[in-house]
């Protein structure tokens, strides 16, 4: 007998992401494309953390309160969506927001709106990488004798427009050994700076335990 579908069972004949598509995703596609974008963009964003482990658990109790209507099992639905699509989209071998959005556009039911907001939601979080990486290289190149900062919105923002979403605007001036200073530019979401500030918080306290 042949295998069953991709489509309508859990079983493919390569290991490629979504292979494997767990009961009711499908319904759970077309909850997710019902909801309000904030809220979707909330549980993606939820999903990345619990994803790296910058949580433990994803706040059922707060969507409901967004969704003061909503059906808890429907949202508990959404939720377990949510989270295997971070999985198998951080299992891709691109995370490029084109790739990532053929991607779903192949394996999934979800709209092109709720798509865009997932192929995204993986460009944010390469930034970051680039980004802590550019701090990172910029700290090596001398000493840190000041830092700039100032709020933004996405509309000038390279890493944030298609968000439309408040950045950060950073500018770090380097001293080198000539004490030549010199100056690196720095974008970063919200949630980025917040990032970079707990790490600056946790350099200082080892500092001075030193």
């Amino acid at each position: 007998s042949s295998p069953p579908s991709s489509r309508g069972g859990s079983w493919k004949m390569a290991a490629h992401p979504f292979a494997q598509i767990p009961p009711g995703f499908f319904a759970a596609n077309e909850i997710l494309n019902e909801l309000p974008e904030e809220v979707t963009k909330q549980m993606i964003s939820d999903g990345q953390k619990l994803q790296s482990r910058e949580s433990e658990s994803m706040p059922l109790e707060c969507y409901e309160k967004l969704l003061p209507d909503s059906n808890r099992k429907n949202l508990s639905s959404a939720i377990n969506a949510v989270l295997y699509i971070i999985r198998e989209l951080s299992n891709s071998s691109t995370q490029e927001p084109k790739a990532l959005n053929k991607i779903l556009e192949r394996e999934t039911d979800l709209a092109k709106t709720v798509r865009a907001q997932f192929a995204l939601s993986f460009k944010g979080e390469q930034d970051g990488e680039d980004a802590k990486k550019k701090v990172t290289k910029s700290l090596a190149l001398g000493k840190l004798v000041d830092i700039k900062w100032k709020l933004g919105m996405g509309m000038a923002s390279s890493s944030c427009a298609a968000l439309k979403a408040p950045f950060v605007s950073l500018v770090l001036s380097i001293a080198d050994k000539n004490n030549t200073i010199k100056r690196y530019p720095l974008e970063l979401s919200i949630d980025q700076f917040h990032d970079f500030r707990q790490t600056f918080k946790t350099m200082a306290t080892q500092i001075e335990q030193v």
